[in-house]
């Protein structure tokens, strides 16, 4: 039998700060590397187009 599925922890404090400040830089300044993957990705998965 499959053990439960557990809930993600919930972020508080500085964790959740940081957190929110790495998605924001990330929107701003996307990483070249990070979205190659993602194009390769939807690519192979989906056949999406370049």
């Amino acid at each position: 039998m499959a053990k439960p599925i557990q809930a993600t922890p919930t972020l508080r404090g500085e964790d959740a700060k940081r957190f929110i400040r790495e998605v924001m830089e990330e929107q701003r300044n996307p990483s070249p590397a990070r979205i190659k993957t993602l194009r390769e990705a939807m690519k192979a998965k989906f056949n999406f187009p370049q």
